[in-house]
């Protein structure tokens, strides 16, 4: 994807509006809070072939040979921790072009959970035995700025 716009916010939440392989723009909210692991983040956008989507990498980088006896990838369990309380829903492995170990909830899943990371401080994603905690200093902002510019529009 080409970088169109960015607008920074506080916390390392940033909004930035970027353009899908047909030229199409996808808005983007996201955070990478460790900056020796620019991959681990948790990223939510809306736009273009992309649709509505909440994806997140929580730093495993693994490398497996394909295996295409398999239609798609499975769900799996994922926890969303907040110090307000817990959501459980599940995720799949996003495709390689998003990058190895990287996860991603799509539709209105992913907006609900996105609603839920705008009222917090803090989040910890949790996939099996991996986790990563997450600041949500800005994320409101960013959200917000993408929900605005979304051609989609689910309820929150």
């Amino acid at each position: 994807m080409m970088l169109v716009f960015l607008l920074a916010s506080a916390g390392g939440w940033h909004f930035e509006t970027l353009r899908d392989p047909l030229g199409q723009p996808v808005y983007v909210a996201s955070v990478a809070p460790d900056a020796a692991r620019p991959f681990v983040h948790l990223k939510y956008s809306c736009g273009g072939i992309v649709g509505v989507e909440l994806q997140f990498n929580l730093g495993e980088m693994q490398y497996a040979e394909p295996d295409f006896s398999r239609a798609a990838p499975a769900f799996e369990n994922v926890r969303f921790a907040f110090p307000e309380g817990n959501y459980d829903t599940t995720a799949k492995r996003a495709p390689i072009t998003d990058g190895i170990a990287t996860y991603e909830i799509k539709g209105s899943e992913a907006a609900f959970v996105a609603s839920l990371l705008k009222d917090s401080d803090n989040v910890v994603v949790s996939r099996k035995n991996v986790s990563f905690s997450f600041p949500l200093s800005g994320a409101r902002f960013a959200i917000d700025e993408v929900l605005s510019a979304c051609p989609f529009k689910y309820r929150e």
